[in-house]
C-alpha cells in the first residue's frame, strides 16, 4: 500500500483523504496518457490503493 511520508501527525483526517484522493486522481490521469499497458495497468493498480487507503481512514473516522 502506498505510504507518503510527507503527511505529518499534524495533518488532519480530512486532509489525510483529501491528499490520497488527489494522488489517486493524478495517477488516473497518468494512466490515460500511458499507451504501455503493464505500465497503465501499475499506475491504476496505485490509483485504486490510493483510492482504498482514503476510504479506509474514512470509514475508521466514521466507526471509532
Amino acid at each position: 500500500m502506498p505510504t507518503d511520508i510527507a503527511l505529518s501527525g499534524t495533518d488532519t483526517e480530512f486532509e489525510r483523504i483529501a491528499h490520497y484522493r488527489e494522488q489517486a486522481a493524478q495517477f488516473r490521469q497518468w494512466a490515460e496518457d500511458e499507451i504501455v499497458p503493464e505500465a497503465r495497468d501499475g499506475l491504476l493498480d496505485m490509483a485504486r490503493q490510493y483510492e482504498r487507503l482514503a476510504s479506509e481512514i474514512e470509514a475508521k473516522g466514521r466507526h471509532p
